[in-house]
């Protein structure tokens, strides 16, 4: 158990490093290669299709395969596309990389939910996890950044090639199965409890990445500062984030508080994002920001926990289905606001998030607390 748990947090280093890579490379991508700023963004955007096919392939892959040759498989592809993005020889290579990523990083993902995000301590487990993830994007663009002055963008992009690869072949296979049905009977639905946790989840996400991708924009349209004053203001979003999680992984709660955890969450993104609608001064939308990233800081792990333990007989395939919530949402989300904004300006778009967050909230008040809790310990003797 131990080693599946420091593995697991060291490869999520990695991967929030990745994430946030092939987001930050745009710029460097489009002088390098000479491409249009559209074209440039694709394997960001790509990324998150990628996402979607990986999750839905990975169930499949561990059921032929096996999960410890799998999460090899998916990990040694990790390693590829960070080759793939750092190659600097055409857009098509860069894009490829961008969708290997991405699929790579869903089946991981599949991988982590099921096999840390069951039983009384799955909530802490996956939030512990997710804050190796945030660690890692932290230090992206500081890396990019550093090698981009001096010896070229792409080491930059590298550097985790070696430890991913390293970690391929020490990371053990998710001990979750899906309780066997027998030959000729149709697996059971999920329930409807997983579903509105599910799409509790789809919501809170689009709004978290419009919050990543608009937020900078939205405060220099309110405030009239810079958009460089206003990005460097967006980072509250991320400090709330951070500071979110690393209370959660220290503080172990229960199913019930859990539930509490996220209905407060989601409430106190609402008011953060009604509050960047609102102000007019930086000071109050750096507020906004904090307040928005600190309630959606224990969303994800917390609510991916609920939504498993709604599933406790399908933890792999209810896996699939949040990696296939996440990849959607953030494909779609900002994508939506910024087709809008483009009509309507930002701040009438910024409405989008505000219905998105409402939505989730009026959701996570009719999630009920799960009727039994699978354990861990259970999980790993079977």
């Amino acid at each position: 158990m131990r080693r599946l748990l420091w593995t697991a947090y060291t490869v999520m280093v990695f991967e929030g490093f990745l994430i946030y890579a092939v987001g930050f490379i745009t710029p460097f991508v489009q002088a390098t290669l000479r491409v249009d700023p559209w074209i440039a963004s694709l394997p960001n955007s790509l990324m998150a299709v990628g996402m979607g096919l990986g999750g839905a392939a990975a169930r499949r892959l561990n059921a032929r395969f096996g999960a410890e040759r799998a999460i090899r498989a998916w990990l040694v592809a990790m390693a590829v596309a960070a080759v793939l993005l750092a190659a600097p020889v055409h857009i098509l290579v860069t894009i490829a990389g961008g969708v290997l990523f991405g699929a790579a990083a869903g089946g991981w993902l599949v991988h982590v939910n099921s096999a840390l995000g069951q039983g009384p301590r799955g909530g802490l487990m996956l939030t512990r996890a997710n804050l190796a993830s945030v660690s890692g994007s932290l230090a992206g663009p500081l890396v990019l950044s550093l090698a981009a002055a001096s010896i070229g963008w792409w080491y930059g992009a590298l550097l985790p090639v070696p430890f991913v690869l390293a970690l391929a072949f020490v990371t053990p296979g998710s001990p979750a199965r899906d309780r066997p049905t027998d030959a000729g009977i149709a697996e059971p639905p999920l329930s409807r409890e997983f579903w509105l946790a599910w799409l509790f989840l789809a919501l809170c996400i689009g709004a978290e990445f419009s919050y990543v991708v608009w937020g900078a924009q939205i405060v220099s349209t309110r405030t009239g500062i810079t958009t460089e004053t206003a990005t460097g203001l967006a980072s509250a979003f991320v400090a709330g984030m951070v500071g979110g999680r690393l209370m959660a992984s220290i503080v172990h709660i229960d199913n019930r508080r859990q539930l509490g955890v996220l209905r407060l969450g989601a409430a106190l993104t609402l008011i953060g994002a009604l509050v960047v609608w609102a102000a007019t001064a930086p000071a109050v939308d750096a507020i906004g920001l904090f307040l928005g990233g600190l309630g959606m800081s224990a969303i994800y792990p917390y609510g991916a926990s609920l939504a498993l333990a709604h599933a406790p007989d399908a933890p792999v395939r209810a896996s699939a289905r949040l990696t296939l919530a996440s990849s959607s949402s953030i494909f779609a989300a900002p994508l939506v606001l910024g087709l809008v904004a483009g009509t309507v300006g930002i701040v009438g778009a910024w409405a989008i998030v505000v219905v998105l967050l409402a939505l989730a909230l009026a959701l996570v008040l009719r999630v009920g607390v799960p009727a039994t809790v699978v354990d861990h310990a259970e999980v790993l003797a079977g």
